[in-house]
C-alpha cells in the first residue's frame, strides 16, 4: 500500500491546527525558574496505563508504565511535586481523549500541571486493523483515518494549550509492535505507524510541544523490549527505555534545586549532616580531628561500611554539641581516626565515660593510619590511591570509594610508603586519583592494574570522577579549599547515591558546569555556609543568571 498522496492533505491540516492553537502557547518555552517541583500529568492509552506484554482480555496485567518511571526519575532528583494519570485508558483513541479533555473537571486538573505526557493515536488504526482490515487497503479510507487522528489530536492540544499555555507537553511517537510478522505483513503497518508519527510530530511542532520518538529505540532490541510477539505492549525494560527517551527531551526543561546543609562552623555542619542522614540512631560514629586532614582522609569507606556519620572534634576537647549528637545517635562504638596527637586520650575518655566503646586507628604517620583503616574494610579487588599530603583528590573520590568498599590508600607524589605498599599487594586493581603533580608517572606505573582519573586541577578531577565513575542526577557540592565539609558529607553522598563535586567558594569552574550539563544534574546538596559555597555559586548551579 502507498499512502504518499495523503501526506499532502495531512500537511494542510496541520497548518490549520497551528492557526487554531492560541498564540500565547508559543510563549511556553520552559518551566518557571522559581519553581522547585514539577506537577506531572500523564494522558493516553494502554502505554500510559502500563498494560504489560503478558496481558490478555481474560487476565489483564497492568504494571508500571513509562509515565510511572518518569515520575520515579523526577522523585529521585527531588523534583516531583505531584503525579497523576487523569486519563490512562487501554484501547483509547484520539476521539476518546478529546471527549475526556472537553469535560470541565479534566480541564481544571490540567490547569495547575507543569508537565504533560501524551500517548495517543495508534489505536485509531489498530482497532480498524482488528475489526475491518480490508479498510486499510484503501488509500482513501486510510486518508480518512489519518485526517481524523490529526483533527482529534489537534483539537485536544488546542484545549490543553487554552487551559495551560505554559505547560511542557511531550507527545509520544509509536514503535513497530509487529516485528515478528512476515515482512510483507509488517510493511503496511510500518507505513501506517510512520504516518501517525508524522502527524504527532507535526502537531508537536505546531503547538510548541515536544515530539518523543520511540521507534528506533525499541527497534534496537525488540525481543527484549517486546517479548511477546502476540502482544504489542512492552516489558518493564521496554517501558524504562521509553521513559529514557522522554527523559532525553525533558532534561533540557527541568528546574534545578539546591539544598544547603550548614552549621555555624565545620563542627556544627558535621552535626547537621549527621542529623540529615541518621535521623534516629547509628550503629557507630566516626570521630576525626576537625582542624587537620591527614588521619581523616581514608575515613569515608569505613563510615559507609559501618553506616556511620563522621563527626569532628578538637584535638584536646570534645565540643559539647558534638557530645550531645553522639549521645543522640547512641552508637555501640566510636571509631577514632588518628593517634593521641590528633584526638587526645582525654577526648576518648569522655566517650568511654558515656558507656560507649572506642576503637582507635592510629599509626606512626598518616600512611600507616590509612593502611590500618583499609585493612579493616571488607575485601575487594580494587584500591583507590591518592596523595596523602594534599586533601582534595582523596575527598573528591571519597563517596565513590565508600559506596564500593574501596580503601583509600595514601601515597606521596614519587614514593609509596611501606605501609601503603604492603596493603596494595592485596589488590589486583587500583584507581590513581589526580594528575602527575600528585602521583608521578613513575609511581603510577608501579601501581597494580592502575587507571588514572585526574584533571588540570582539583575541580576538574572531581568532575571527571563524577562523570566517569559516579554519575548521578544528584550531586553533593563542597568547597575545594577546605577538607572538613567534603569529609563529613562524603558518606551521606554515598548513602544517598549522589555524585560529588568540588567548587571554589566564589568563582564557578567550567569543569563543574560541564559536569552538571553532561550528567543532567537537577539537585545539588551544598555543604557548608555562604563562606564555604557562596550564594553566587548556588545561583549558578541553579542556572539563575
Amino acid at each position: 500500500m502507498k499512502y504518499i498522496k495523503n501526506r499532502r492533505l495531512l500537511i494542510s491540516l496541520l497548518l490549520v491546527i497551528a492557526m487554531l492553537v492560541p498564540t500565547q502557547a508559543f510563549g511556553a518555552t520552559g518551566l518557571d525558574g522559581d519553581k522547585k517541583v514539577v506537577n506531572y500529568a500523564a494522558l493516553g492509552d494502554s502505554l500510559t496505563a502500563g498494560v504489560m506484554f503478558d496481558s490478555t482480555p481474560e487476565k489483564p496485567s497492568v504494571g508500571l508504565s513509562f509515565a510511572d518511571y518518569i515520575a520515579e526519575d523526577l522523585q529521585n532528583v527531588e523534583l516531583l511535586g505531584s503525579f497523576e494519570k487523569p486519563f490512562a485508558v487501554p484501547g483509547a483513541t484520539t476521539i476518546d481523549l478529546l471527549t475526556a479533555l472537553s469535560k470541565p473537571e479534566m480541564q481544571f486538573k490540567l490547569q495547575s500541571t507543569d508537565m504533560i505526557t501524551i500517548s495517543i493515536g495508534a489505536n485509531d488504526f489498530l482497532q480498524v486493523l482488528k475489526t475491518n482490515p480490508d479498510r486499510l487497503k484503501d488509500p482513501v479510507e486510510v486518508g480518512k483515518i489519518m485526517n481524523q487522528i490529526a483533527q482529534n489530536y489537534g483539537a485536544s492540544m488546542q484545549i490543553i494549550r487554552k487551559v495551560n499555555p505554559t505547560a511542557q507537553v511531550y507527545l509520544m511517537g509509536y514503535y513497530n509492535g509487529f516485528y515478528k510478522y512476515p515482512e510483507d505483513q509488517q510493511q503496511p503497518i510500518i507505513q501506517l505507524t510512520n504516518m501517525v508519527n508524522d502527524i504527532i510530530k507535526g502537531i508537536a511542532l505546531a503547538t510548541n510541544s515536544h515530539y518523543v520518538p520511540t521507534y528506533d529505540k525499541i527497534a534496537e532490541n525488540p525481543s527484549k523490549y517486546l517479548p511477546n510477539p502476540a502482544n504489542v505492549h512492552p516489558s518493564l525494560a521496554g517501558y524504562m527505555a521509553i521513559a529514557d527517551e522522554f527523559w532525553k527531551k525533558m532534561s533540557k526543561n527541568l528546574p534545578v534545586n539546591t539544598t544547603r546543609i550548614a552549621g555555624e562552623n565545620r563542627y556544627e555542619t558535621a552535626i547537621k549532616i549527621s542529623q540529615a542522614g541518621w535521623k534516629e540512631s547509628a550503629q557507630a560514629v566516626i570521630l576525626a580531628r576537625g582542624d587537620d586532614f591527614p588521619d581523616a582522609l581514608s575515613g569515608a569507606p569505613l563510615a559507609y561500611d559501618s553506616d556511620s556519620p563522621i563527626l569532628l572534634t578538637h584535638s584536646d576537647a570534645l565540643d559539647p554539641n558534638v557530645k550531645e549528637e553522639i549521645a543522640r545517635l547512641n552508637p555501640q562504638v566510636v571509631y577514632i581516626l588518628g593517634g593521641n596527637v590528633a584526638v587526645s586520650p582525654e577526648v576518648e575518655q569522655e566517650i568511654i565515660d558515656m558507656d560507649i566503646k572506642t576503637h582507635r586507628f592510629d599509626g606512626a604517620d598518616r600512611y600507616e593510619t590509612s593502611a590500618k583503616i583499609g585493612a579493616f574494610l571488607p575485601s575487594s579487588d580494587t584500591a583507590v590511591v591518592a596523595n596523602g599530603t594534599k586533601f582534595p583528590d582523596a575527598l573528591a573520590v571519597a563517596s565513590y570509594a565508600a559506596e564500593n568498599a574501596y580503601p583509600i590508600i595514601l601515597t606521596k607524589q614519587n614514593e609509596i610508603p611501606k605501609a601503603s605498599a604492603k596493603l596494595l599487594k592485596n589488590y589486583p586493581k587500583s584507581l590513581a586519583i589526580g594528575g602527575t603533580a600528585v602521583i608521578s608517572e613513575d609511581l603510577f606505573n608501579k601501581l597494580p592494574g592502575a587507571t588514572r582519573y585526574g584533571g588540570a586541577d582539583r575541580y576538574e578531577t572531581a568532575a571527571i570522577i563524577a562523570r566517569d565513575l559516579n554519575p548521578s542526577y544528584k550531586a553533593f557540592v563542597s568547597t575545594g579549599l577546605e577538607f572538613a565539609d567534603a569529609l563529613t558529607g562524603s558518606v551521606l553522598a554515598a548513602k544517598t547515591d549522589n555524585s560529588f563535586l568540588l567548587v571554589h567558594p566564589e568563582k564557578m569552574q567550567n569543569a563543574v558546569l560541564k559536569a552538571k550539563e553532561e550528567l543532567g544534574i537537577y539537585h545539588f546538596t551544598i555543604l557548608g555556609g555562604p563562606k564555604a559555597v557562596s550564594p553566587t555559586i548556588e545561583k549558578e548551579l541553579q542556572g539563575v543568571k
